[in-house]
C-alpha cells in the first residue's frame, strides 16, 4: 500500500464525520492494510534470518495448516489472588519452593511439595504455629500427621504426643529410638501432675529465668492442673471459695513437700484440704470438703495408681521423640479418659515448653476428645498462644470441622475456644469430607466452589492444604520403610482377618 493511498484513506476517514458508514468502512480497509505490511515485514525476515534447507518442501501456510503468523489473544480475567489461586489451580497458585521437608506431589503444579513450619513462620507466609488435620477414617490423615512428625525428627527436630489414645504412635516413636510411657489402670507407670517440669534458662521474654520466676511459673502450671481436675470432676467451673481454698492447700503442700525434700504430690493437696476443713468460716469448710472429696477421685477408684503419688518414669526432654501411650482406657469412664488426657497433656507440656527444647512437634491425636472438655480445651488454647515463644508446632487431628461443635453450644464459651484454634491455626490439611460433613467445612473454610468438589472427591492419601490465602492439592508420599509403621487400615484388617480365623 502506498503512502498516496494510505494518505487517501486517512482522508475519508477524516471526512467521515458527516457519513459514519464510510469511514468506518475506511478504517477496517486501513486495518487490514497495515496488517498485511506487518504479515510482510515478518515473513521477509524469517526468511532472512532461518532460510529452508535445500530440498525441502514447505507447506503452505495458513489459518487450518496451524502454522503461520497467527497467534492467540485469550480474554484477560480480573480476579482476586485468593480466587486464581483456588478456583483457577491449573493456571494460577504460587508455590512453596523447594525450603522444607519433602511431604509428596503437589497435583496441580505436578512438582514435589516441601513444607516446614518454622521456615515459613520465619519467611511471614504463616503467622501462627499450629495446624489442623480434618478426614474421614481411611482417608489417610494418620499417615500424614505420622510422616510429617518422623520426617522433622529425621531433620533434628524432636516429637511429642500428649496422649495416644490407640497406641498407635507406639511403633513410630519406638522405630525413631523415642520414649513410650504407657498409662492405664493396673500398670506401673506413674505420673505426677504436680511436678515442676524442665527449667528453661531464659523466660517467654528472652530474659535469664530467675528463682522467684521460676517459682511462680511452676505455681501457675499446678494450679491450673487441679483447677483443671476440678472442673473436669465437678463438670462445672470452681467457686471463688473453692479457688481460694484450693490454692492454700497447694501452698501448704508445696511447703510440706520441701520440708522433706520431694515433689509435691495429689494426696499432700488431699490433706491440706482435710486441715481447711476445720475453719471457722463455713463457706471455707463447705468449699474445702466438696474440694477435697473431688480431688479423692484421683486416688482412688478407676484412677488409682496412676497420678497419685510421685513420678516412676522417666521423660527425658533431649529424646528425639516421646509419647504418652494411654490405650489401655478403652472401656473406662468419660471422666476418668478427660482427667488421664489432662494430666498426661499438662505432664508433657510441662516437659517440653522451654526455649532450651529445641523445636518440637506436639501431637494431639482425636482432638474430638479434648475439646470436649473445657478445662482441656482452655489449658490447649493457652499452650497453643505460648507454641511460638517456644519453638512448638501443635498438630491437632479431627474427623472433621464439625467435631468443634462437641465443644458446646453454638454461642457458648466453649464454642468460641474452639474456633479460636482454627482461627489460630495458619495451616489447615483437609482430607476427603462426605456431603454432610462438607457443609460445614466449606462454610468455615470459605472453601470456593472448585475446592468443595475438590474435597468431596479426593483420592486416599491426598489432601487440601491451606496456608493462608494459598491452596494446594498435595499427595502424601511414603516410603517403603514408613508404610509398615503408618498403615493402621492394614493392621485393622490384620486383626479381624484373625479373629474370624480364631
Amino acid at each position: 500500500m502506498g503512502r498516496s493511498t494510505e494518505h487517501g484513506l486517512f482522508q475519508v476517514i477524516e471526512d467521515g464525520r458527516e457519513n459514519r458508514r464510510e469511514a468506518q468502512k475506511a478504517q477496517r480497509q486501513l486495518n487490514r492494510e497495515r496488517a498485511k505490511r506487518r504479515r510482510e515485514r515478518a515473513r521477509e525476515a524469517k526468511q532472512d534470518r532461518f532460510p529452508e534447507p535445500e530440498g525441502r518442501k514447505v507447506g503452505p501456510s495458513g489459518k487450518y495448516q496451524l502454522r503461520g503468523m497467527h497467534t492467540l489473544a485469550p480474554r484477560a480475567v480480573r480476579t482476586t489472588s485468593h480466587t486464581a489461586s483456588t478456583a483457577y489451580p491449573f493456571v494460577a497458585g504460587p508455590g512453596l519452593g523447594a525450603q522444607g521437608l519433602y511431604i509428596g506431589r503437589d497435583m496441580n503444579g505436578g512438582g514435589a511439595f516441601c513444607f516446614d513450619p518454622w521456615s515459613l513462620y520465619k519467611s511471614g507466609v504463616i503467622s501462627g504455629m499450629s495446624m489442623m488435620l480434618f478426614g474421614q477414617v481411611g482417608t489417610g490423615k494418620s499417615s500424614l500427621a505420622k510422616s510429617l512428625a518422623v520426617r522433622q525428627v529425621l531433620a533434628g527436630r524432636k516429637l511429642s504426643v500428649a496422649s495416644d489414645k490407640k497406641g498407635e504412635w507406639t511403633r513410630v516413636v519406638r522405630g525413631l529410638g523415642g520414649t513410650v510411657i504407657q498409662v492405664g489402670p493396673g500398670l506401673e507407670t506413674r505420673l505426677n501432675p504436680l511436678d515442676p517440669g524442665t527449667r528453661p534458662s531464659t523466660d517467654v521474654e528472652g530474659k535469664p529465668m530467675t528463682d522467684h520466676a521460676w517459682a511462680m511459673m511452676v505455681r501457675t502450671r499446678r494450679m491450673s492442673i487441679l483447677v483443671t481436675l476440678a472442673r473436669i470432676l465437678t463438670d462445672r467451673d470452681l467457686t471463688s471459695p473453692e479457688h481460694h481454698v484450693l490454692a492454700g492447700a497447694l501452698d501448704s503442700a508445696v511447703a510440706t513437700a520441701a520440708r522433706e525434700s520431694r515433689v509435691p504430690v495429689i494426696p499432700d493437696v488431699i490433706a491440706a484440704l482435710q486441715v481447711q476443713r476445720d475453719d471457722e468460716d463455713k463457706l471455707i469448710v463447705e468449699a474445702a470438703s466438696v474440694m477435697m472429696m473431688t480431688l479423692t477421685r484421683v486416688s482412688s477408684g478407676d484412677l488409682a495408681g496412676m497420678f497419685d503419688g510421685e513420678t516412676t518414669a522417666v521423660l527425658d526432654s533431649s529424646a528425639r521423640a516421646t509419647s504418652i501411650d494411654t490405650s489401655a482406657l478403652r472401656g473406662a469412664s468419660p471422666e476418668a479418659v478427660r482427667v488421664v488426657n489432662a494430666c498426661a497433656g499438662a505432664w508433657t507440656e510441662a516437659m517440653v515448653t522451654t526455649r532450651d527444647g529445641g523445636q518440637r512437634l506436639v501431637i494431639y491425636e482425636e482432638g474430638w476428645d479434648n475439646i470436649s472438655s473445657e478445662a482441656d480445651l482452655r489449658r490447649m488454647v493457652e499452650q497453643w498462644k505460648l507454641a511460638r515463644a517456644y519453638g512448638i508446632f501443635n498438630v491437632l487431628v479431627l474427623h472433621k470441622i464439625a467435631d468443634l461443635e462437641m465443644a458446646g453450644d453454638k454461642d457458648s464459651r466453649m464454642a468460641a475456644m474452639a474456633k479460636s484454634l482454627l482461627s489460630d491455626a495458619d495451616v489447615k490439611v483437609i482430607y476427603r469430607q462426605d456431603r454432610s460433613a462438607l457443609k460445614v467445612t466449606g462454610s468455615e473454610m470459605e472453601l470456593s466452589d472448585r475446592e468443595r468438589a475438590l474435597v468431596r472427591s479426593l483420592p486416599k492419601g491426598t489432601g487440601l492444604w491451606r496456608l493462608g490465602d494459598s491452596s494446594f492439592e498435595v499427595q502424601n508420599r511414603l516410603t517403603k520403610a514408613e508404610l509398615p509403621l503408618f498403615d493402621t487400615d492394614e493392621r485393622m484388617d490384620k486383626q479381624q482377618n484373625e479373629e474370624v480365623s480364631a
